[in-house]
């Protein structure tokens, strides 16, 4: 694993458990730990220059979200789905989102609804590409997009398990894409905008299918993803 790939912790910090975690989680959603890559207990207290305890813990965690595997003595490996798998994570997410949208629609505020839109990045330039940091910063803005959408129920496990299963999603869309980040951003920013109007509208029925219709075009942007990841993985 390189160096580079987690980024030391230290000794500071209140919860260093959670900060480990956290570092951990960082890594593998933003593929600098790509999946079948090991893990290895030793290694990673020395990059992270933290004790054994807090990696266990941290990769104790992991594997029961299913974010990693064990894989012989003190050893793990980052979960690799098939695309069956990654399809199922998606209807997963369908259901979260169409669920706290029924359940929560009147917790649906004008001011929610403005951050909403305000957090749909643009293409600074549209006659070139988003940059790298751009693009992260787009990924990231969805993710809190949808988790907006998921907290509209007011259940917290209901967020925590979106969390959970969402990081899988996350790692695809910071990969390789099937078309130019900034056909993507486009693509989100339309079907986003069709999300937030059903919710001013106050229409259940328009927001699941807004939900549903992203949701489809996001999973088979995944499957093209994968698909050119494997690919560039057997030329490596």
């Amino acid at each position: 694993m390189s160096q580079s790939a987690v980024p030391p912790v230290g000794e500071g910090f209140r919860s260093l458990n959670q900060q480990v975690y956290s570092a951990l989680l960082a890594a593998i959603a933003e593929l600098r730990i790509t999946p079948g890559q090991r893990l290895l207990l030793d290694e990673l207290a020395a990059q992270l220059k933290v004790s054994r305890t807090p990696i266990r813990v941290a990769l104790t965690r992991l594997a029961a979200e299913g974010l990693i595997q064990p894989n012989g003595r003190q050893g793990f490996v980052v979960t690799v789905l098939s695309a069956s798998e990654l399809l199922e994570l998606y209807d997963l997410r369908q259901m979260c989102e169409c669920f706290a949208v029924e359940k929560g629609m009147h917790n649906v505020t004008p001011r929610m609804l403005d951050e909403m839109e305000r957090v749909i990045i643009r293409t600074p330039n549209p006659d070139g590409e988003p940059d790298p940091a751009e693009r992260l910063a787009h990924v990231l803005t969805d993710r809190e997009f949808h988790r907006t959408i998921v907290a509209l129920a007011r259940n917290r496990r209901l967020i925590d398990t979106f969390e959970r299963f969402n990081i899988h999603i996350h790692g695809l869309r910071v990969g390789p894409l099937p078309v130019s980040p900034r056909e993507r951003i486009v693509m989100d920013n339309t079907d986003h905008s069709a999300i937030i109007q059903a919710l001013r509208d106050g229409s259940v029925a328009a927001a699941r299918q807004a939900i549903a219709a992203h949701i489809a075009n996001a999973s088979r942007r995944a499957i093209a993803s994968m698909e050119l990841a494997q690919i560039k993985g057997d030329q490596v």
